[in-house]
């Protein structure tokens, strides 16, 4: 019986560190135990009680609102128009041929998604300055964020057609992240 338990515990660790580098490598961004990364804790990243950073009142930010950081609108934020922000059409910022983006990789270094309990669910690896890749929290990849403007990332799917939803600068710690409406949605990066 002890050898199973200890057995599923190595299995465990195994797993763990191969989908977030371990506890120590997410003990740094885990808003669970800093209260300063959390943003249901710190009204400072909230997009709720900070206007500054809400893009229903800050239209800089909101792509429904300006056109310059709308993929629609402005084709060089466009991966469909624009293949160098386009992971199927460049291979440097693909996950398939770039294999260091993926956390399962030993050499992973990258930020954590978190839902609105706080509880990693998904993790992005910075492909380029332009280009954020996104995976769900087995490690598959689901998807990119193209960089719109100065505090600003838009989501798009594998194939290249916006999703409507974006990421913003939290001021601080990381970024919240918003649907096609320009509501937050509680899922934050860290």
């Amino acid at each position: 019986m002890r050898k199973i338990v200890l057995f599923g515990l190595i299995v465990s660790f195994f797993h763990l560190t191969a989908n977030a580098q371990g506890y120590s490598f997410l003990k740094k961004h885990n808003p669970k135990l800093d209260a300063n990364l959390d943003p249901f804790a710190n009204s400072k990243i909230n997009p709720d009680s900070n206007a500054a950073i809400n893009p229903v009142y800050n239209w800089n930010i909101n792509p429904l609102e300006s056109a310059e950081v709308n993929p629609i609108f402005n084709a060089a934020i466009n991966p469909l128009k624009n293949p160098s922000v386009n992971p199927r059409s460049n291979q440097l910022i693909n996950p398939e041929f770039m294999k260091a983006l993926s956390p399962l990789n030993s050499q992973w270094n990258g930020l954590f998604l978190f839902n609105s309990k706080n509880e990693p669910f998904g993790y992005l690896s910075a492909a380029s300055q332009e280009v954020m890749i996104c995976f769900d929290r087995d490690g598959k990849w689901n998807g990119y964020f193209v960089k719109a403007g100065k505090s600003i990332y838009n989501f798009f799917d594998i194939a290249g057609v916006w999703t409507g939803m974006f990421l913003c600068l939290d001021n601080s710690a990381g970024y919240n992240l918003f649907d096609k409406n320009g509501k937050w949605t509680g899922i934050h990066v860290k």
